[in-house]
């Protein structure tokens, strides 16, 4: 059950090219295309680290094979929703 996750390659594109060229560089099936469009969304000001660490967590939600780890998470998103919720007040 291991998430994949960005590799120093692709950070080193991120870095070099700009957020804005790494939608140009990667291929649009690489697993982690989404978390790193997120990335960039939140480097452009549009994304809030919370609501990418709410995305994040209901993505290790649907990978989840053992029943109190998938309940630890939902606490977590419970969590974070709150928070987004009275941040947005």
């Amino acid at each position: 059950m291991k998430k994949d996750k960005v590799t120093i390659e692709k950070l080193a594109i991120m870095v070099q090219g700009g957020f804005s060229e790494v939608g140009k560089r990667l291929d649009k099936h690489d697993k982690n295309f989404e978390e790193i469009k997120e990335w960039q969304r939140f480097a452009d000001g549009k994304f809030d680290v919370l609501e990418h660490e709410l995305l994040s967590i209901k993505r290790d939600l649907e990978n989840v094979i053992d029943r109190r780890e998938f309940e630890v998470l939902k606490e977590r998103v419970g969590r974070l929703e709150r928070v987004l919720v009275n941040k947005k007040k």
